[in-house]
Formats: structure tokens, sequence, C-alpha cells
């Protein structure tokens, strides 16, 4: 991590050298107008660079698109008998991303910015007494067998970090942006609660996460959507995408 910040601030730095003659630095921390943000920033002739430790939320809602199983997959064998079975633990689900780096470089209202993110994606099986499961070099959809647990609730979890790069135009308080993200998938487990149980399966999904994405904000106040490049699972087991979408705040 502390060779990471250093590079954005050698980025930083370098962007800003090449430019007109320097009229100001600026320190900017307002706890309103940049909700969660602390920016330093340089600017010359229509020309401004800033690194910001931005911290913008994002809370979303996650589906799967083209979730047919992989015919050379093991899911197939599944399918072939209980069609959709694979796919049992598509239902309630939640994603949390929290952006904590933002180098950003505007000319007048354009800006081209790219970042650091932490991403939290959860899915519940929509079939409560389901999980995954390793059987015999590979993991198979199966019953939970565990007598104390209280079949309330049973899901995949799966955190990245990686870098979103973004095109953004400002007018005002206004944002529009489009761009997309490169991560790397950092845990990858199934959990339930009553008794707590938790198993990493860290194998069955995708090492990484490729997106596009594009939002909009007014203030601290937006909405996005993000639609996955690659297989949400190993693309052994399944060629499904995610397709997310919800709101931000601070971005």
């Amino acid at each position: 991590m502390k060779k990471l910040c250093l590079l954005f601030v050698g980025l930083a730095l370098a962007a800003t050298s090449g430019f007109a003659q320097t009229r100001y630095y600026e320190f900017n921390y307002d706890s309103w107008d940049n909700l969660n943000k602390v920016e330093i920033s340089r600017a010359g002739d229509h020309i401004e660079t800033s690194l910001g430790f931005a911290f913008p939320m994002y809370f979303g809602w996650s589906t799967l698109t083209g979730a047919e199983a992989n015919p050379g997959g093991p899911w197939a064998r599944i399918n072939s008998i209980y069609p959709g079975r694979e796919y049992d633990q598509v239902g309630q689900n939640f994603v949390f991303e929290l952006q904590l780096v933002d180098l950003r470089i505007r000319y007048d209202m354009l800006y081209l910015s790219a970042g650091l993110r932490w991403t939290f994606m959860d899915y519940a099986f929509s079939n409560p007494a389901r999980t995954l499961a390793r059987i015999d070099d590979a993991y198979w959809p199966v019953v939970i067998s565990d007598p104390a647990y209280d079949f309330k609730k049973s899901k995949i979890h799966a955190s990245y970090f990686g870098v979103p790069v973004r095109v953004g135009v400002e007018v005002g308080k206004a944002t529009v942006y489009a761009g997309g993200s490169i991560e790397m998938l950092t845990e990858g487990y199934t959990k339930y609660r009553r008794p707590k149980t938790s198993s990493n399966i860290k194998q069955v999904f995708n090492p990484i996460r490729a997106t596009l994405e594009g939002g909009f904000s007014y203030a601290n106040f937006g909405v996005f959507v993000q639609c996955g490049l690659t297989p949400f699972f190993d693309p052994e087991y399944s060629p499904a995408r995610t397709l997310t979408f919800g709101l931000t705040l601070g971005l």
C-alpha cells in the first residue's frame, strides 16, 4: 500500500511539472460541498491537477447476466439433470465500494481521473438451505447439513481491490462520467450465521474483474451503473457476468 501511495504522489507531481506557469497551490476541505474529500491541487492556465483522498462510497445491487452454465464445466452436469440448479445462489444481493485515492487532471470542464478502489459483493442463495462445497476437486451446490443451522440466510462473498479510470464533465455541481476498471480478487468465501460459519471458495471466482461504468452526480449524491466484461465465476463453472447499479455518496 505504501508503494502504491508513493506512486500516485509521483504521478501527480510529474503531471504538474510540465504545465504552464503555476499560479497557486490549494488545500481544500469542506464538510458539505466536498463531502468525504480532502484535496491538494495545483493549477496553471486552464489545467489543474489534484491528488485527492476522496472516499466516495457506492451502495448498489447486482444481477448476473448470461446465466447459462458452461457446457464443458462441472455445473453443466447438474444443469443437465436440474435445469438452473447452478444458479440457486442468485437471490438477495448487496454491493459496497469505497474509493480510497483519486488522481485527477482537469481542463476547464473536462477531467481525467484514476484511483484505488475496494469492492465488496454479497450474493444470498435464493434457497437458504444451499451452499457451495468442494467435492472431487470441484465446487458444487450442496445442502447444508449442519444441524445447528437456522436456514435463514446462506451467502457467497467476493471482494476486490483495483483501479478505476474515468473521463468526465463537470458543470457547476453536476458531474457526468464514463470509464472502466480492472480489479483483482482478494477474498472469496461462503458464509452463514447461527452458527457463524465460513469456507474459502476463492477458486470459484474469476481472479480478475473488469467493468465498464458510468454515472451522474449532483453535489454529493448520484447514481452509477457497472457492466462486467469478465465472468463473475471462473469460466470453468459459468460465463455469467455482473450488472451492478446503485447510489453514490460523496462523489
